[in-house]
């Protein structure tokens, strides 16, 4: 079961969707939830399944659904605290494809990473119409020349494909072991292209700074103690 509830009255027009669900790095979430905030835009409903745990998500305070939808007249931000298992992704695939289709969506950008062991800070796109393959090329994002995309996103890009609804995802390059808000940050440099609207991404690059200050110091902590536990090993 899906209901897409609509708790406010919005107009749209031709509006275009941002999904950012959980996946690698983190980085699709952590850029949808910074757009929310950084673009002021309200809760406009919620998604009601039982494809996903019924869990409570609570943010100072106040209770919230795991799966919330933000926006405006022209843009509508999807955006999931919880994975659902791949076998649930075609039927949440599936409600949001008819909710798009209702709405006249224009187009949909689906967010995720890319797990490398060194990444480069490149930021991939693929597309489901030459459409939206232009856009890409126009937003000088390279392009992903093969591979798969999974998840959430894969899903709705197929749906997006069965429906002829203009569809494209950017994944950013990613560890992927661990929260990347950098990652995060170069997609909504992209992002902001493809909108239209100014995205100030400096905090979020603020974060990164101290998350990988934090990682460094550690590692650095964990190699001093490895090698004080081979020291002493010689004399067992």
């Amino acid at each position: 079961m899906i209901e897409i509830v609509l708790t406010k009255e919005v107009s749209f027009r031709n509006p275009t969707v941002v999904e950012g669900f959980p996946g690698v790095g983190l980085v699709g979430h952590i850029a949808a939830t910074y757009l929310v905030s950084e673009l002021k835009l309200p809760e406009l409903g919620y998604i009601r399944t039982d494809l996903i745990p019924p869990i409570a998500m609570v943010f100072s305070g106040r209770v919230l659904t795991p799966m919330r939808i933000y926006g405006d007249e022209t843009l509508i931000v999807f955006v999931s605290d919880l994975a659902f298992s791949d076998d649930k992704t075609f039927y949440m695939a599936e409600g949001l494809g008819a909710f798009m289709e209702k709405h006249s969506v224009q187009t949909s950008i689906s967010l995720a990473g890319i797990g490398l062991s060194e990444p480069t800070g490149e930021v991939f796109g693929v597309s489901t119409t030459e459409e939206a393959f232009i856009r890409l090329q126009e937003a000088e994002v390279e392009i992903l020349p093969m591979g798969s995309i999974s998840g959430g996103s894969g899903a709705l890009l197929l749906e997006c494909y069965r429906r002829n609804i203009s569809s494209l995802a950017l994944l950013a390059e990613t560890v992927g072991n661990r929260p990347d808000p950098r990652a995060a940050s170069m997609l909504l440099e992209k992002v902001a292209s493809l909108i239209g609207r100014e995205i100030n991404t400096e905090s979020l690059i603020n974060e990164a700074v101290q998350l990988e200050s934090t990682l460094a110091y550690l590692s650095k902590d964990v190699e001093k103690q490895s090698k004080k536990e081979e020291f002493d090993s010689m004399y067992i």
